[in-house]
């Protein structure tokens, strides 16, 4: 079986990004990573939010409604079954971006 974008019901891609196979939609550019393919690509696994149970988009793996999810302030769908994320154009730089708290945290002491 193919997999086809959650969003564009078309075949996807597969592209290697950062020594990692990628699924990509090439008419949204949104992306599938399969489970622990966000954290190869350096973004750090922590406590998600769901945001709602289900969606209206399923699953590129196995087909089941995904959930939305909150990942470092950004929504995403997850697979319920644990298969992976659909990530739109641009929400992986946004993951992976870092906080400006996070470099604004600890400004020099001018003097």
């Amino acid at each position: 079986m193919v997999p086809v974008c959650p969003k564009c019901d078309v075949a996807l891609l597969i592209v290697e990004h950062d020594e990692v196979e990628v699924d990509v939609c090439d008419q949204c550019r949104g992306a599938w990573l399969d489970a622990g393919e966000l954290e190869r690509l350096g973004v750090a696994p922590e406590p998600t939010g769901i945001v709602a149970p289900s969606t209206r988009y399923l699953c590129p793996r196995c087909d089941r409604p995904m959930r939305q999810i909150r990942r470092r302030g950004v929504e995403l769908e997850e697979c319920p079954a644990g298969h992976g994320v659909w990530l739109d154009a641009g929400e992986l730089e946004r993951l992976r971006a870092p906080r400006l708290e996070t470099i604004f945290a600890n400004p020099k002491q001018g003097g």
